[in-house]
């Protein structure tokens, strides 16, 4: 069945555009046309149909259709503009701190233009950025504030939806020739060929495509805006078992038309809903021009089929004018924390679609363990934290992509809904598989009391955790360790389960640091293997920080483990 589409109880008071989905749970909206920024946050219930507007600090000049990501530490970093108060394409970035409501300038790219440029947050936080005219690509790395040149592809860049893959490589389709399937492989640092596709799904006149998505059964469909024999037309890519090697290409089920009209998806939002189907916007095709207006349509993976999905009130509202300013690249779309999925196409009505159904098991995040850092900060573990696609995709104007972990709290006893602001994220990646990830979150505002904790990522729900927070109780206290294992306070503080399965949080985040680094030594032993090199990974680091974890445990190192650590230390 269909999903449902209701309107916000309390609509924006002005013209929206791009939508960023924080990581405490707010949703930053872009006001059209202008400097200006808003929050939608939901309501004590969680609600964001029932949520309320607030006014967030100006960027430095208005900018539109940009280069943008959410970084590992929670903040917002946007670069370029294809139209803005800067210049035509400008080039100038900036980052926004969520905490302080504080824009910041970057440093200049090498570029004298970025534009809508493609990008792309890369798993270990940098953010790849290509090229309007040549196929060139650059990397921005938040924490030294700095660029860096990488690799380049074959043809041009600009328009293209880059999609990343769970080998931490990227996949996309070029919008300009030779039109072919192409790979970025983050490991090299370079682009290479995947090869022809089965069918057009770019539109040679305008040189756009529609919104590409990495599904839950791991292959990654592309929509068209080309009109191909009298249908808008869709591709899928099965990756391959090595992330240097190639993979394949067949051709997916068309678009179907309606009225009479040729459908296609040029210029368009998708957002991956948590019951593994692809809701994306299209319109009719037009010679050298964007449709109107908006539809929808739902691709199901299991069927492998394309059905037209319920028209929101909105579909035809527009920021300007129409027709001479109406299209179907005014769409922008958000996938909630509450699996909903917001809709505007840049107008001050905005819609949220409640999709049928819901996520499979296995594609939940999972927690085991969260334990106290220190103040408000806890650390989270689990698998699947960052979800197992980017899920909300739009192509060059924006990469508004949601795989980050949230943290929902519940009050068991009021049931009120709080999220807390996650950060400092282990990996930007997605389906990660069962290695162990971690994010941060900090309890500001939330009343000590028991709560039931869920992590969610891409609209998709872990099952709740236990979760009683007692450390704030007496702050007049100096806190120590309780008998279970979390920081309560030292005096006139009763018994508590409090966080379960927790351990100190010292050995928590070493903890993150050795896997880390066994993470990092397999990967490199994969490569290893491949050149026909001798293993490693049996380095004195690793060796180290579990010796460190037993001594902070109390455990007492035997001869064996000594020798070992001495022999990790000679060969370093």
């Amino acid at each position: 069945m269909p999903g449902t589409w209701r309107p916000l109880t309390n609509q924006p008071m002005f013209n929206t555009s791009t939508m960023i989905l924080l990581t405490d749970g707010r949703v930053m909206v872009q006001e059209e046309g202008t400097a200006h920024w808003h929050a939608l946050t939901p309501d004590s219930k969680g609600s964001y149909s029932d949520g309320s507007w607030s006014t967030l600090h100006d960027m430095s000049f208005w900018r539109r259709y940009y280069a943008l990501g959410v970084l590992k530490n929670g903040s917002v970093f946007i670069c370029g503009g294809e139209q803005s108060g800067d210049q035509g394409d400008s080039n100038k970035g900036e980052i926004y701190d969520p905490v302080l409501d504080k824009w910041t300038p970057i440093a200049l790219p090498p570029w004298s233009q970025v534009g809508d440029a493609a990008s792309t947050v890369l798993p270990d936080g940098r953010i790849i950025v290509g090229a309007l005219l040549s196929g060139d690509c650059i990397i921005y790395d938040p924490s030294t504030n700095s660029w860096s040149t990488t690799g380049a592809q074959s043809g041009r860049t600009n328009e293209e939806t880059w999609i990343l893959l769970p080998d931490n490589t990227i996949v996309t389709v070029q919008c300009f020739p030779p039109y072919h399937g192409v790979k970025y492989v983050v490991s090299s640092g370079t682009w290479q060929d995947e090869g022809t596709l089965p069918v057009t799904i770019v539109d040679p006149v305008m040189s756009e495509v529609g919104p590409g998505m990495l599904l839950y059964n791991g292959k990654v469909i592309f929509t068209g805006a080309a009109n191909t024999r009298g249908h808008g037309k869709t591709v899928l890519y099965t990756p391959p078992a090595a992330p240097n090697a190639v993979g394949t290409w067949t051709a997916g089920p068309d678009i179907p038309t309606v009225g009479g009209k040729v459908i296609v998806s040029n210029d368009c939002p998708g957002t991956l809903m948590p019951n593994g189907k692809l809701l994306f916007a299209a319109a009719n095709f037009l010679n050298n021009n964007w449709g109107s207006p908006v539809l929808f349509f739902e691709y199901d993976p299991s069927t492998d089929t394309i059905a037209q999905a319920p028209t929101p009130p909105n579909n035809a509202t527009y920021p300007y004018p129409a027709p001479a300013d109406a299209g179907s690249y005014w769409s922008r779309m958000m996938l909630l924390p509450t699996g909903e999925v917001m809709f505007s196409a840049s107008s001050s009505n905005v819609q949220i679609y409640q999709p049928d159904g819901g996520p499979q098991d296995g594609w939940r995040p999972t927690i085991t363990s969260v334990a106290p850092l220190f103040a408000d900060q806890y650390l989270v573990q689990g698998t699947q934290l960052n979800g197992l696609s980017q899920a909300n995709m739009y192509g060059d104007d924006c990469c508004p992509a949601t795989n980050y972990p949230l943290l929902q709290l519940t009050n068991v006893g009021t049931n009120e809904v709080f999220y807390c602001r996650t950060h400092d994220f282990s990996t930007m990646g997605v389906a990660t598989g069962p290695s162990l990830q971690s994010c941060r979150f900090t309890l500001a505002g939330v009343q000590s009391g028991r709560y039931e904790l869920r992590v969610i990522a891409n609209g998709i729900s872990s099952h709740p955790f236990c979760f009683e927070d007692c450390h704030r109780a007496k702050p007049r206290c100096v806190p120590a360790k309780s008998e279970c294992g979390c920081r309560k306070v030292v005096a006139e503080c009763d018994p508590c389960n409090c966080v379960e399965q927790t351990v100190d949080p010292e050995i928590a985040e070493l903890r993150v640091a050795v896997r880390s680094l066994q993470n990092g030594l397999d990967r490199l032993n994969a490569i290893v293997q491949t050149s026909g090199l001798p293993p490693i990974g049996k380095g004195s680091a690793k060796q180290a920080g579990e010796g460190q974890i037993r001594k902070d445990q109390g455990e007492k190192d035997d001869d064996e483990s000594k020798a070992k650590k001495t022999a990790g230390r000679k060969t370093k």
